[in-house]
């Protein structure tokens, strides 16, 4: 996993996650499962915008 800071401000970040979790799932369904794992922070709006890449290793 990677973070970067596009804006220096802590909360519009580019996020790459590759994990053998997302296995056999289309790009919405890999989406899904890191948005809800960032749900407190994306509702408290600590993260107001998000970029995702999502991969498997293979």
């Amino acid at each position: 996993m990677s973070v970067e800071d596009l804006t220096g401000g802590g909360d519009h970040l580019q996020v790459s996650v590759v994990s053998t979790a997302f296995d056999g799932l289309n790009r919405i369904r890999q989406h899904q499962l890191v948005y809800r794992a960032l749900r407190e922070e994306l509702a408290s709006e600590a993260i107001h915008a998000l970029a995702l890449n999502t991969s498997t290793p293979n």
